[in-house]
């Protein structure tokens, strides 16, 4: 009976009716620690997660840190822009600061310094290698709003109202409190830089990118002739004006005679750039662009606004930069020689390009350096903070692993002993 039972081909009988309803449990099933295996780990792996692996993980760390720092202190200084290499460093200060807080903290978890997946088997002290990245933040900013600051403002050339424009370094960005110098504002010059070539100039047509800003209304609507405020595809605008050496009354007037030219030196000419994100990257201007010539005289004694000042004046407070495009000179030099300027005192090398913006550093550099020498303690004081936080796990941890490696030592001389026979007296 049970070999028929065994041997048959029968069905499993299915009661004709539906399941009774049954709710499924709530309870989350955990597996406990104690079975939890970390996935195998590479050669790689496991150098990187020894005391060799985590001493050049923090060196690479505080190396980064440091060269960062620097970076960030340097990039936008004159210097690196007289050369051409300061928007490559800048490039360069961003790709370090990525590297420092997306590449090294990958790194720094596959050394053990970070929390491991399954969350066991980590040396709690390694949350001072974590904090590290968190002091680091603040001490990026204090460094370059300081030190780089300081960097970026560049150094003075003479003294208090020492000096005059005649004895300047020309295009070397350097900030000057001269004793004489006087702009005149009355014979400023518009050019506005267009995308595409255009001609321009009803009396004498020039085909250029670079043309006069005056606003021309058409005083004749019926004409068919548009002369639009703002030309199509603009996108900068350069405001200039010559500066003499000293005050002359003839220098006031809003058209120069070649005598008074004859009569009075020009030593250089003060200049107002707008510049954008979109006209940097050859693009159509996206702002309104009004660049102004505001200069301040005597700034460091008795500051006085050029523009709203009526009278004999100098003493000129600018910094020295770099010429603007050539075919801005050359559109300059078309518009003086319709005023009736002579060709000899017409723009050329010899004269000086002023920026003559009013900043606050140049009438009190003694503050500006007080204040930026705090932010620089202070960035330093975070600096000191941050490379500590980053190497004092690893001298605790080289304190740990060799006290583990003495318990093994021990450990596995207890077993040989035992073998042996050896009686081990506690």
């Amino acid at each position: 009976m049970e070999l028929a039972k065994l041997t048959g081909i029968k069905g499993v009988a299915v009661p004709n009716r539906p399941a009774p309803p049954q709710s499924p449990g709530r309870t989350k099933k955990a597996i406990p620690n104690d079975f939890l295996v970390a996935k195998p780990k590479s050669a790689l792996e496991r150098t990187l997660n020894s005391t060799l692996g985590r001493s050049l993980t923090v060196f690479v760390t505080v190396v980064n840190f440091v060269v960062l720092l620097w970076m960030t202190t340097i990039w936008n200084s004159p210097q690196m822009w007289l050369s051409g290499q300061a928007l490559p460093v800048a490039c360069a200060t961003f790709l370090v600061g990525t590297h420092f807080y997306t590449a090294v903290p990958v790194l720094a978890g596959y050394s053990g310094l970070m929390v491991p997946e399954t969350g066991v088997d980590w040396k709690t002290y390694f949350v001072l290698y974590r904090m590290s990245y968190f002091t680091s933040v603040p001490s990026v900013f204090l460094m370059y709003f300081g030190p780089g600051e300081r960097s970026a403002f560049g150094e003075a050339e003479g003294g208090i109202e020492d000096i005059s424009l005649t004895e300047l370094t020309q295009a070397s960005y350097k900030y000057f409190r001269a004793y004489d110098g006087f702009v005149a504002l009355n014979l400023t010059k518009g050019i506005t830089e267009t995308l595409d070539k255009t001609v321009h100039n009803r009396n004498v047509p020039r085909l250029s990118r670079y043309r006069d800003a005056e606003v021309v209304n058409n005083r004749e609507p019926f004409s068919n002739e548009q002369e639009p405020t703002v030309p199509p595809g603009f996108m900068e605008t350069y405001r200039i004006a010559p500066v003499f050496l000293q005050w002359a009354p003839c220098t006031t007037r809003y058209r120069i005679s070649a005598g008074c030219l004859n009569q009075n030196q020009v030593v250089g000419w003060a200049m107002a750039q707008s510049r954008a994100l979109c006209t940097n990257l050859r693009m159509v201007s996206c702002r309104q662009q009004n660049p102004l010539l505001d200069p301040i005289y005597r700034c460091s004694s008795n500051a006085t606004k050029g523009a709203v000042y009526k009278g004999s004046i100098q003493g000129l407070c600018g910094r020295s930069v770099p010429p603007p495009n050539p075919q801005v000179i050359d559109e300059l030099s078309a518009l003086l020689l319709l005023d009736g300027w002579p060709e000899s005192r017409l723009p050329n090398v010899s004269h000086g390009w002023y920026d003559v913006w009013p900043e606050a550093c140049v009438h009190n550099s003694a503050g500006c350096r007080a204040h930026w020498a705090l932010l620089e303690n202070l960035g330093l004081a975070f600096s000191v903070i941050t490379i500590t936080l980053a190497v004092l796990p690893l001298l605790i941890d080289c304190s740990t692993d060799s006290r583990i490696r003495q318990a093994m030592a021990f450990q596995e001389e207890c077993k040989t002993r035992s073998k042996k026979g050896a009686t081990i007296m506690f």
